[in-house]
């Protein structure tokens, strides 16, 4: 108890004194009445009822005249709660703020995407519908050295497509990557993929004609020039239809597969006059690819010649012992000698009276084929084939040559043909003709020699010498 308490007790009163005595009636025991608890009965009330058990937490606070229980929150450490919700706070604010950030760079990044990707889009489809592209046209050439690659990167580098790779994705994916033909096209920017490629894929026509006559006579080479300069086809193109047999033909199986033989085609490209489509690009493409067109037109004449040759024919060659190949070639010397059906049938009844007496004429001895080396052998030759052209040359040469040349000289007609077939009767192993076309015949080569003499006076006065 406070001693000082006493000091005034004279000055309380005896109504407060009561009072007095009621507080210390309860006051709480010294620290000595509860040393065996070894706790504070706040401690022990704490320890012993939970933050759950409020009513006896309140009824503490009151006796041990703390603050009233409302004022404190119901957590079983409130300033350390405090604290770690503060903190919460901040990291949830970083947090968030981060968050925030990231989820705006991958709405632009995304935003960003969409656009190029929708732009891509739009323009692909632009590409393969051609739709809103504008119409710009250009000249497109495929040849046979391109691939399909290269095709669509030139389609690309004349503007005519956007996107090569695109195109040729759609290529593959549509299985479109093969059968180009080689030529010249005229294409449009605002084409679509499937119309560029049908386009590419499908051979020009031409609707012009023009009638070509092809005389008796003349060799592959001279055929070739007209059909180009009737614009038909380049003459390079036609050449290759005639070098080699083309294996699609009859008439091919009795041909004789001689190294020494310059054009394996020879003498059957029938003489007759055609109706052939005239290539307008020619005119304005010089080096225009017409190997398409040139087959065709070769073709053409093969089946005619084909047609030309009877079963009669073929019996007859059977009776001499010839084949159609010699024939043709016998036909093709007969034709340059001659000029019509009568000199013609006694042109081949000296060149039969020399085959059918080889060891006395082992050698025609024909002056045509020695102009055919000169316009057609002798171009074809140079310093890398020198050697090898010498010998077709030779084979070619009746001076040097046993029998028929290697090849025909020329493309006969019909009357050389049956001229070879049919010839006259005589016993004739020479002739000469004058620059006038006069013929003189020989049985032995001193009558040939003197008709040789007589023909150069005459045409020495013919030229007024």
């Amino acid at each position: 108890m406070d001693e000082n308490r006493f000091d005034n007790d004279e000055n309380i009163g005896e109504e407060d004194y009561g009072k007095t005595q009621e507080m210390d009636s309860i006051q709480l025991p010294k620290l000595s009445e509860v040393e065996h608890h070894g706790i504070t009965p706040r401690e022990e009330f704490t320890e012993m009822n939970s933050a759950d058990d409020m009513s006896k937490t309140l009824l503490m606070d009151s006796m041990s005249g703390e603050l009233p229980a409302e004022d404190y929150p119901p957590a079983e450490n409130p300033v350390h709660r405090r604290k770690r919700k503060h903190k919460k706070k901040q990291i949830n604010h970083t947090r968030t703020m981060g968050q925030i950030f990231l989820g705006v760079l991958l709405s632009v990044g995304a935003l960003a995407l969409g656009v190029m990707a929708a732009v891509n889009v739009i323009g692909g489809m632009r590409d393969i519908t051609g739709l809103a592209k504008p119409n710009k046209q250009t000249d497109f050439e495929i040849n046979a050295s391109m691939g399909v690659n290269e095709i669509v990167d030139n389609l690309h580098a004349a503007g005519v497509i956007d996107m090569p790779e695109l195109m040729k994705t759609y290529m593959k994916l549509t299985k479109q990557e093969s059968g180009f033909l080689n030529g010249m096209y005229t294409l449009s920017s605002n084409m679509s993929y499937n119309d560029l490629l049908a386009t590419l894929k499908t051979e020009k026509t031409y609707s012009q004609t023009v009638d070509v006559a092809i005389p008796e006579g003349l060799t592959a080479a001279q055929i070739g020039k007209l059909l180009e300069e009737n614009f038909v086809c380049r003459a390079v193109d036609f050449e290759t239809c005639y070098k080699e047999k083309i294996n699609k033909y009859d008439f091919e199986e009795g041909i004789e597969a001689d190294p020494n033989r310059l054009n394996m085609l020879e003498g059957y490209i029938f003489p007759d006059t055609y109706q052939f489509y005239v290539i307008d690009d020619m005119k304005k493409y010089p080096n225009f690819d017409t190997k398409k067109y040139a087959e065709r037109v070769a073709e053409k004449m093969f089946s005619h010649f084909e047609e030309q040759i009877t079963r009669s024919m073929r019996s007859r060659m059977s009776e001499l012992g010839l084949t159609l190949d010699e024939t043709i070639r016998l036909a093709s010397l007969i034709q340059w000698e001659g000029y019509d059906e009568e000199n013609m049938a006694m042109i081949s009844s000296v060149f039969h009276n020399r085959l059918n007496d080889p060891e006395t004429y082992p050698q025609l001895q024909s002056d045509t084929t020695d102009t055919y080396i000169d316009e057609v052998i002798k171009p074809a030759t140079n310093s890398s084939n020198k050697e090898k052209m010498q010998a077709v040359t030779d084979a070619y040469d009746t001076y040097k040559c046993e029998g028929l040349p290697a090849g025909a000289i020329c493309n006969p007609g019909l009357d050389a043909i049956n001229a070879a077939l049919y010839p006259a009767d005589t016993d004739y192993y020479y002739f000469v003709a004058s620059n006038s076309g006069e013929f003189f015949w020989a049985r032995t080569l001193e009558g040939h020699e003197e008709n040789v003499a007589y023909v150069s006076q005459l045409d020495m006065e013919e030229n007024g010498q």
